[in-house]
């Protein structure tokens, strides 16, 4: 049976903090979209998921140590040099879609938080 306790909380604030990082760096590519040689970059969510995986499925603290994730220190991936001209690799349309994204994957984690949120007041009440 999943565990709905203080570790999930932990794992969807750590998600949620990601996605502010990564809202941060899709923002920086949209404003860079007219640099000349600029590459867009984007976050990998990839490390900051397993470790909160491997958190979740300790069964025992006597087992290997896994050190918290920092989601905004998380790997940031540069693109290819772009086909245009300047060299610069931003599609503005791709970037508004990621944003998008983005955007929609934290809403769907803060409402999972409220939920989970709510479900632990009623068991506590």
């Amino acid at each position: 049976m999943p565990s709905f306790g203080p570790e999930a909380i932990t794992a969807l604030q750590n998600a949620m903090r990601f996605r502010m990082a990564r809202e941060s760096v899709l923002a920086s590519n949209v404003a860079n979209a007219d640099t000349p040689g600029y590459r867009r970059r984007d976050l990998s969510f990839e490390g900051v998921l397993e470790t909160e995986k491997a958190r979740l499925v300790r069964t025992n603290e006597k087992h290997l140590p896994v050190a918290s994730s920092d989601p905004e220190k998380a790997r940031v991936v540069i693109g290819p040099r772009g086909s245009r001209p300047d060299g610069n690799g931003v599609d503005l349309d791709q970037e508004l879609v990621e944003a998008h994204r983005n955007a929609g994957a934290f809403i769907d984690q803060a409402n999972v938080l409220a939920r989970l949120s709510a479900l632990m007041r009623t068991a506590i009440g």
